[in-house]
């Protein structure tokens, strides 16, 4: 047997017995019994406009949301803060067609054909990442403590609108080690496992289209204290392994949400809550096992020439294992892929693009030491079927390190 084809099959005797495991541990649950796996995990501008996180990341905070084996190849990074600010949907349209409508006649404004289309299938989202966004990876470990929230509104039905406010707090830990590999065999071998846990509050009411324009001229958000409140809690694990073959070439596997239960609670009001009155509902759920599996090459950037100082490609195979985790919630297979290309130029500027969800991603960071400003426009498929129902989003961030 050729060298080659033994040390593939050592590298898969080692991983394959870690996802076995993986999916034998899990619940025997329905699609009704799954929370959002996005309330796991944090979007940051720098891996959006690549297409997402990957499997094969190891450069920082970042690596907190891809794969803990990354925390065993990861330089220091101390982050004291991050601060982003993103938008999702047609935004700006809305507001447009809201502001126009309170200065004039809602109902001639808001009931016009480009008003109506818009409001069809609304989803539109703002908000904020930060100010609390601490964490450190290096040294083979990896934490942080992590806060976002917003604003959204979205179709219910007709002109019933669904006026949303959530906020959410993360906290992350990990390690990740190197692993034994069998004498001559090439390479390097490494694993991690990572905790997390969350809380999350959301808090909406329901509007008709025409009665929005009143509600800002009224500044009547009070009301949000006044609504149905679900508090979301939950923990889980995330495991890795990353197979380095040289320097250029890496493979890596992560199981996110390893045995992820949670809790929904329901109180009355957000008031109620605040007020430590007795909830109204609670329920058991789980956040769903997401097993990716991933490469990247670094080719070799003519540096003297070009004044690249580094290129990478990424390739993810996302939730790969939906079809058993949540057979009734599968995803369309062509959302599956993700590719995203970074080039850092003059060590400074880092151009990015990417391609995942059946959808594009780009955008372009500037790295000034200790201050980084990263930017993102990418695409969102929030149905499980390519082009059924994409939202495009945009992200600025700013963030502080030592």
């Amino acid at each position: 047997m050729r060298t080659g084809k033994r040390t593939r099959i050592r590298i898969l005797a080692a991983v394959v017995p870690a996802l076995l495991a993986s999916l034998v541990a899990l619940p025997p649950v329905h699609g009704s019994d799954f929370i959002d796996p996005s309330l796991t995990t944090i979007v940051r501008p720098r891996t959006a406009a690549l297409g997402g996180p990957y499997s094969t990341w190891d450069e920082g905070i970042a690596t907190l949301f891809a794969n803990p084996a990354g925390f065993a190849l990861s330089e220091q990074e101390f982050q004291i803060t991050e601060l982003s600010t993103w938008v999702s949907g047609p935004v700006f349209s809305l507001s447009s067609a809201i502001a126009e409508a309170l200065d004039g006649d809602p109902e001639d404004v808001l009931t016009t054909p480009e008003v109506t289309d818009l409001t069809r299938n609304l989803y539109t989202r703002v908000g904020l990442t930060g100010p609390v966004a601490l964490g450190f990876v290096g040294d083979g470990i990896g934490f942080g403590v992590f806060s976002d929230g917003g604003l959204g509104i979205e179709t219910v039905s007709g002109r019933t609108l669904e006026i949303s406010a959530e906020e959410r707090m993360l906290a992350l830990g990990g390690v990740g080690f190197p692993m034994p590999l069998p004498r001559g065999t090439p390479g390097r071998l490494y694993g991690g496992v990572l905790m997390k846990g969350f809380m999350h509050g959301r808090t909406s009411f329901r509007e008709d289209l025409l009665d929005i324009p009143d509600l800002i001229d009224d500044a009547d958000f009070g009301r949000f204290t006044d609504e149905p409140f679900v508090l979301t809690t939950g923990v889980g694990f995330d495991l890795g392994m990353r197979y380095d073959r040289s320097d250029r070439l890496a493979y890596a596997v992560s199981a996110q949400n390893v045995l992820a239960p949670a809790v929904e609670t329901s109180y009355e009001t957000l008031d109620a809550f605040l007020d430590g009155e007795n909830a109204t509902d609670r329920e058991r759920l789980w956040a769903p096992l997401e097993l990716n599996l991933g490469v990247r090459y670094r080719p070799e950037a003519p540096e003297r020439l070009s004044g690249v100082s580094r290129a990478t490609l990424y390739f993810d195979y996302r939730d790969a294992v939906d079809f058993l985790v949540r057979p009734d919630e599968t995803d369309n297979i062509a959302l599956k892929p993700a590719l995203g290309v970074e080039v850092v130029m003059l060590r400074v500027l880092a151009v990015r693009a990417g391609f995942a969800r059946g959808l594009p991603a780009a955008g372009f960071g500037i790295d000034a030491g200790p201050v980084e400003v990263n930017t993102a426009v990418f695409g969102s498929e929030l149905s499980g079927e390519p082009g059924l129902r994409s939202v495009f989003n945009a992200m600025l961030g700013v963030r502080v390190r030592l």
